[in-house]
């Protein structure tokens, strides 16, 4: 392989690869930004209760939520579950 061709395979190569990091830059760019804030809204537990089917436990300012996933439908139940009225006596 003589010098000219050498340098010519890597000037291609560099190029390749500035292309493809010009396309993640710019693949960024236009992707929208979340407007959630990233601590607003956490997993915090998750429990595996079979091959499909997971139980995840999600905090949430407004409370607690668990999901759960892996079924023929999803479920959101609200933990821990609102207290019933006091009855008066």
């Amino acid at each position: 392989m003589t010098w000219p061709l050498l340098l010519q395979a890597i000037a291609s190569l560099a190029a390749v690869i500035a292309l493809v990091l010009l396309a993640g830059y710019a693949a960024r760019l236009r992707t929208p930004t979340r407007s959630v804030n990233p601590q607003s809204l956490h997993l915090t537990a998750t429990l595996a209760l079979d091959a499909r089917r997971r139980l995840h436990l999600i905090h949430a300012p407004g409370g607690a939520a668990l999901v759960l996933t892996g079924g023929p439908n999803d479920t959101l139940l609200p933990w821990p579950p609102p207290a019933a009225p006091a009855s008066p006596p």
